[in-house]
């Protein structure tokens, strides 16, 4: 983080915020080998790239959390509601969250797509996608590339600096 640009006057920028040395991994890792590079590195998420290092989306601990616990079925009566006249929303999660459970790749365990930001947005406006989205990480793109992370960390570091 470039301490000069942390000055109340001087818009801060995502770019002189993140974290450009991240860990990234591509669709086909496996699941376990997600899990071990997030414990191995202490990081609570990685970014899925393609082999251009375009950003696919992410897991998370969130999303590991669903490969190991078994969703809630949904009750019958969802079920026929969804049979007979439309997809229910209930119906939608309890699909995605068995494709988590039976996740393989990281492909198949991701969250997509991945929150993003651009290099020249405002802290101000990663703190608000952030708060709004209820998210710990977002990452930064240009043209789809990753670029890095910014984590709730970078808040508080800021806070100090003021």
């Amino acid at each position: 983080m470039d301490a000069n640009a942390v000055n109340k006057n001087e818009k801060v920028l995502a770019k002189d915020v993140m974290t450009a040395d991240i860990i990234s991994v591509f669709p086909e890792t496996p699941v376990k080998e997600v899990a071990r590079l997030m414990i191995e590195n202490k990081i609570s998420a990685i970014p899925v790239v393609t082999k251009y290092n375009e950003i696919l989306g992410v897991v998370s601990e969130n999303d590991l959390i669903n490969k190991i616990v078994k969703p809630h079925e949904p009750g019958i009566m969802t079920l026929l509601y969804h049979a007979a006249f439309a997809p229910s929303h209930e119906v939608l999660e309890y699909r995605q969250a068995m494709t988590r459970w039976n996740a393989k790749t990281a492909e198949d365990a991701m969250t997509a797509p991945a929150i993003c930001v651009g290099p020249d947005d405002t802290v101000e406006t990663v703190g608000h996608i952030m708060l709004d989205d209820k998210v710990k990480r977002v990452f930064v793109a240009e043209e789809g590339h990753l670029l890095g992370v910014i984590s709730r960390s970078v808040f508080v570091e800021l806070l100090l600096r003021e």
